[in-house]
């Protein structure tokens, strides 16, 4: 996995903190919420980064585009959020 910038960063911490791997997802409305409204784009375009280089999954559901966080990449999205964030706990899983 490639390393993150810090908008990136941002965005999975979201995810991560939310549990939001696999089937479980969140609509892509949601999670640019509570970004200021001034970095949308920025922010949107990270998310397509991430989207095309496989760290971010996406889907449709019948409420708009959602993303989630592949199983299989749970250890090392920790260990990049984790270089950025040091207060970040431990997952369960590990």
């Amino acid at each position: 996995m490639r390393s993150l910038d810090p908008v990136e960063a941002a965005l999975l911490l979201k995810l991560y903190r939310g549990r939001k791997f696999g089937a479980s997802h969140l609509l892509e409305g949601n999670l640019l919420r509570g970004f200021p409204p001034d970095r949308l784009d920025v922010l949107k375009s990270a998310l397509e980064s991430l989207k095309r280089d496989g760290i971010v999954g996406s889907k449709k559901t019948k409420h708009g585009p959602a993303v989630s966080l592949p199983p299989s990449l749970g250890k090392e999205v920790y260990e990049q959020l984790r270089r950025r964030y040091a207060w970040l706990p431990k997952p369960p899983w590990l």
